[in-house]
């Protein structure tokens, strides 16, 4: 980028210039459209095909028969829960209905141990 200043009378011939220079720019490298999207997006927890055995409907079935005495908690692996649930009833029912609404996210989560669950 350069700019001219012009100062003084033109017509005695009593001219300045100024000129002002930017530094100079670095090259930008082109990069190829297919490498910017394949950084760009970047494969979430929704994409992560399940790895275990676990069933939503299995869990659903357990927590409606046997939920107040934890016995969805002890199918999907959460022993500690299931202990809980057994001398508390559920956390007094309180904790029966919660599961109800929560039960995909208890089922990713005990089919794919590894994984980090983005909640968006």
């Amino acid at each position: 980028m350069q700019d001219s200043v012009v100062g003084g009378n033109v017509h005695t011939g009593n001219v300045v210039h100024n000129h002002y220079h930017a530094p100079a720019q670095p090259v930008v490298q082109q990069v190829p459209m297919q490498a910017v999207v394949q950084q760009t997006y970047a494969p979430t927890a929704t994409y992560i095909p399940q790895t275990g055995t676990k069933d939503v409907v299995v869990a659903y079935l357990l927590w409606f028969f046997l939920g107040v005495f934890g016995g969805h908690r002890f199918y999907l692996g959460h022993v500690g829960m299931g202990i809980l649930y057994l001398f508390t009833f559920a956390g007094f029912g309180i904790g029966w209905l919660i599961d109800a609404i929560i039960m995909p996210q208890l089922v990713y989560q005990a089919n794919n141990p590894n994984q980090v669950i983005i909640i968006r």
